[in-house]
């Protein structure tokens, strides 16, 4: 019944926006904090990877973008980008969860501790993204405590336009997308595909991906705007494992693990619908529908077998003021989320007898209230403020067993102070609070190898204060970008590696900055860099660094534009050392630092063609992207990163 209420809604609304469009189209959008402002007037660190930086860049996908782009931590355990862990803002083991990934405002993150599947978000519907940096709960509420990742998709343009792309290259990769738009009338159609596959670095590392889906948007200039986006995307992948040191040492490529694999399906539904009520006051509302089934079976882990399967629906209507020097939103957020699975331990067992049960059912639903307000105080000052309180409640069901309902309620909010010095260059400071719920993993999870569930039903939400200063100048022909920043944080939900658990107190201090330099007309040349120090400050853990977490990256790059046609570009990227997972006594080895570098090139044939290539890793370096240290036994579980990876392929666009 719900699905065909939502059915029906989203129909709805493209009834009555057909009705009524014209020939303007100005397709709905969403700003980087919600607020209908420029950037600039936002007391944050935002960075645009626009559509020019996606192509030139010649990534395979969003997480090679990401790395390469934004300076961001990545970290895998399958020897490829799929199913990674971005992490922001200093953050170690489960950094996914404090990084929030917004599609058209729409959250991405489930409430568990299940991957982000980047796979699923084809690049090629993809027309910009902003990674803005710090705690914004009061704007966006859970998750985003180290950071906003948010994705904006194709708008159409009157006419029609058209990109069609295809690569192949190491480990039998092979990337074709496409994207299709055409404005006619008011109307934009915008249409997407993908499939991405690869035999994968490590023995088991392979996968394979089809994407696809459509966007409709209509509306016109005086009063109603609105969009229909579906996305459709199935993946299968292997699990290869981790290694000890003796086998990394040998042959970093195997897998002990060479039969556990996983699938995933998934359908997103979003819609939203916009109307001007008079020249200052705009009424919106956006909902969104999900599902997913996640398969996995993974002998190696006591013959575990498990369907997953989620459904969320979100809703947020918004009353926004724009007049003149104030920006005014008033909203509301609602989420409701569960997830059903059927799972057992089997033991490599045919006898079902001898089956462990691991079915669980979890339900999470989230009600919040939010405002912000912008004003400018002056022609050089603006003054802006929000304030969040959300409800939360979480219902958990593991083996049969039906435990305690799980309610919480959390306020978030900020308040900013902007210097503007001309139409480009500021100076901001921002003092905010932040807040984040446990998710139902680290509430209810099973610890191999008893596969009995261990209950952390009394973990409370992360909560705390960051205090950032960032700076945004130009002159002459250098462009910096940068912030300093400190966190206070009470209750950090971690794991020992046998369970989880909130520490006292943990504090992060940091400096992140982007410094570009055009030397001339055909050189141009950057240094990203971030330093975060974060350690535990009180506890049995007191004065030791946060597992997991790199106090220093930096990425290198020079572009040469011989010819208008070619583009050359170098760069290196630079990953500090950092604890082992788990090790919260800093007691055991660190993971050594490393260097890794590329060099990509793009060729404009034609006004339509270009030819691209690139080599990811130019010189094979080793490295580890993460490990853990066991709780059950004497060892470290190491997952190496990904070797030399070469990259060829044409674009055609018109």
């Amino acid at each position: 019944m719900g699905r065909f209420l939502i059915l029906i809604f989203l129909t709805g609304q493209l009834v009555a926006a057909l009705l009524f469009a014209n020939e303007q189209l100005e397709p709905m959008l969403v700003s980087a904090l919600r607020l209908e402002t420029e950037t600039k007037n936002l007391p944050a660190r935002v960075q645009l990877i626009d559509q020019a930086d996606i192509e030139e860049s010649g990534a395979a996908g969003l997480v090679e973008l990401l790395r390469r782009k934004a300076n961001l931590q990545i970290r895998s355990t399958s020897g490829n980008h799929s199913r990674s862990v971005v992490s922001m803002g200093g953050f170690g083991d489960n950094a996914g969860q404090r990084t929030l990934v917004l599609v058209d405002g729409h959250r991405l993150n489930a409430f568990d501790l299940s991957h982000i599947n980047w796979h699923s978000i084809p690049l090629a519907m993809v027309e910009s993204i902003e990674v803005i940096r710090g705690a914004h709960s009061g704007t966006y509420g859970n998750h985003a405590v180290g950071g906003v990742i948010k994705i904006n998709t194709r708008l159409p343009q009157e006419g029609q336009t058209a990109l069609f792309e295809v690569s192949g290259g190491s480990y039998d990769s092979m990337n074709t997308r496409g994207v299709y738009s055409q404005g006619v009338n008011g109307i934009g159609l915008t249409a997407f595909g993908e499939h991405d596959q690869s035999n994968g670095y490590r023995d088991n590392g392979d996968y394979q991906t089809h994407a696809g889906g459509v966007r409709v948007d209509w509306g016109y200039k005086a009063d109603l705007k609105a969009y229909l986006f579906s996305n459709f995307s199935e993946t299968e992948f292997g699990l290869p494992g981790d290694l000890n040191a003796s086998t990394l040492s040998r042959n970093r490529k195997f897998s002990n693990n060479p039969s556990d694999r996983g699938t995933e399906r998934s359908s997103i539904w979003r819609s939203g619908i916009s109307l001007q009520l008079n020249d200052a006051w705009i009424l919106e509302g956006r909902i969104g529908f999900d599902e997913r089934r996640v398969n996995a079976n993974m002998p190696s882990q006591g013959g575990y077998v498990a369907t997953n399967d989620y459904d969320t629906l979100t809703f947020s209507p918004t009353l926004q003021l724009n007049s003149g020097d104030v920006n005014f939103l008033v909203g509301f957020d609602y989420f409701n989320g569960g997830v059903d699975r059927d799972g057992v331990y089997n033991n490599n067992d045919l006898n079902s007898s001898n089956d462990i049960d691991a079915s669980a059912a979890h339900d999470r639903e989230a009600i919040a209230h939010f405002s912000s307000l912008r004003y400018s105080i002056s022609e050089s000052w603006d003054g802006i403020g929000n304030l969040r309180f959300q409800k939360n409640k979480s219902s958990l069901l593991i083996s049969g067993t039906r435990l305690n309902q799980i309610k919480d309620i959390d306020w978030a909010g900020g308040v900013g102070l902007i210097r503007k010095f001309g139409s480009t260059n500021r100076l901001y400071s921002s003092l905010r609070r932040f807040f984040r719920y446990p998710s139902t993993d680290e509430l209810v999870a099973y610890e191999p190898p008893h596969y009995l569930p261990a209950n952390h039903v009394n973990l409370v939400p992360e909560e705390g204060y960051e205090l950032e200063v960032g700076l945004d100048w130009s002159w002459e022909k250098f462009c910096l970008d940068t912030r300093v920043f400190q966190q206070w944080m009470e209750h950090e939900i971690i794991t020992n590696g046998s369970s989880n658990f909130n520490l006292d107190d943990t504090e992060r201090v940091g400096l992140d900055f982007s410094l570009t330099w055009n030397i001339n007309e055909m050189i141009s040349s950057g240094l990203m860099y971030a330093y975060v120090r974060s350690k535990i400050s009180e506890g049995i853990y007191k004065n030791s660094k946060v597992p997991l977490v790199s106090e220093s990256m930096s990425r290198l790059f020079i572009e040469i534009r011989p010819y208008d046609s070619l583009l050359v570009h170098f760069g290196g990227a630079y990953v500090g050392e950092s604890f082992e997972g788990n090790d919260l006594y800093n007691s055991g080895s660190k993971l050594p630092d490393y260097w890794i570098y590329d060099l990509r090139m793009n060729y404009e044939y034609s006004e339509h063609a270009t030819f691209f290539g690139g080599v990811e890793n130019l010189f094979d370096q080793d490295f580890i992207s993460t490990a853990y240290q066991s709780s059950f036994g004497n060892r470290t579980a190491y997952y190496p990163g990904e070797g030399r990876r070469v990259t060829v392929g044409l674009r055609y666009s018109f």
